[in-house]
């Protein structure tokens, strides 16, 4: 069976995004796994790879050739031309926001068009976004629009852990406005659908974090739990989707991080986003739910401190590319 594309985008130009695309496409594990296709700017890829060593050869292709074989090289699809100036490390412009938004775009219709299996991004800042006039909170938000999908969500996965966020970039003080039944039941009946399409597990074991310390105390410390959380959970019991809780996140994360729940979904960014990287700082990759075709992502940002440097760690762009491979192989079984 032929390899599965993955449209690599390279996110922000001048983020780490072009640093560890090439450092996560160099290794030989992921050419084995698939063919890698970056999504990019090929001047912004030739400068970062002349800056390091032990980085891939690049090839261009253009829409309509054949995607092969092509030993230790990697194929670009250079969709920006950017200038020195414009795509200067860790001095984020328009021109930048306005490409990063183009190589998203192309890799949507790529994989829609069956061009490609699955698509793995670098990452990018909602600040270039808003510089060139796009108002998403990320990619997510972008691809679903892009994909008319009315509900996704964001799995983080290391190989102790995964976590569910219900809500993704809000404020702290917004999330319990955010909260509804139906965005728990949502994300709980997305988790379970992943994990046994995605992962084989026949009966997932999900455990619901709380909002408040202590699960709300009977209310005392919060209402939400009773209010919003545990009717969700009851809903979802009628689908025979096995979720546990509401448990205070303050032990929670240990006993599946143990082997107890298959998944852990949270309420917000952080609460699930500190474990996670706590067990996994380098390594972890992210897998959206709900949309129309297998996309993952990085667990980190655009690192603008350190862009352009050589410091950037591609272990997590690594596992997001290899995740992507693995799944878009089972697919086309």
């Amino acid at each position: 069976m032929a390899k599965p594309v993955v449209a690599v985008t390279m996110g922000d130009p001048a983020g780490v995004g072009p640093e560890v695309v090439l450092k996560a496409l160099a290794h030989p594990v992921v050419r084995k796994m698939c063919h890698p296709l970056v999504l990019g700017d090929w001047q912004v890829l030739q400068r970062t790879r002349q800056a390091g060593k032990g980085y891939p050869r690049l090839v261009l292709w253009d829409k309509g050739e054949p995607i092969e074989e092509t030993g230790a090289r990697i194929l670009v699809h250079s969709i920006s031309s950017l200038s020195l100036e414009q795509s200067r490390p860790g001095h984020p412009s328009k021109a930048c926001g306005e490409a990063a938004y183009r190589y998203i775009k192309e890799a949507a219709e790529l994989v829609l068009s069956q061009v490609a299996d699955a698509i793995a991004t670098a990452p990018i800042s909602k600040r270039v976004l808003r510089l060139a006039g796009y108002r998403y909170p990320g990619h997510t938000e972008l691809l679903a629009e892009l994909t008319r999908t009315e509900e996704c969500r964001m799995m983080l996965l290391g190989k102790r852990l995964k976590v569910v966020l219900v809500t993704v970039h809000v404020p702290l003080g917004e999330v319990s406005r955010e909260l509804t039944r139906k965005r728990v039941r949502v994300t709980l009946e997305l988790a379970h659908q992943a994990l046994r399409k995605y992962f084989g597990i026949s009966r997932p074991r999900l455990a619901v974090a709380a909002l408040n310390p202590h699960a709300g105390e009977e209310g005392i410390l919060g209402g939400e739990e009773k209010r919003i959380i545990l009717p969700a959970i009851e809903e979802v019991d009628g689908e025979g989707i096995q979720a546990s809780g509401p448990f205070p996140a303050d032990s929670l994360f240990y006993q599946a991080a143990r082997g107890d729940y298959d998944a852990v979904i949270c309420m917000y960014h952080d609460q699930g986003l500190i474990p996670l990287k706590l067990l996994h700082f380098f390594g972890a990759a992210a897998l959206t739910l709900g949309l129309p075709f297998i996309r993952t992502s990085v667990d980190h940002g655009t690192a603008y401190d350190i862009a352009g440097k050589n410091r950037a760690n591609g272990s997590s762009m690594k596992e997001a590319v290899l995740l992507a491979a693995r799944l878009a192989g089972q697919k086309r079984k």
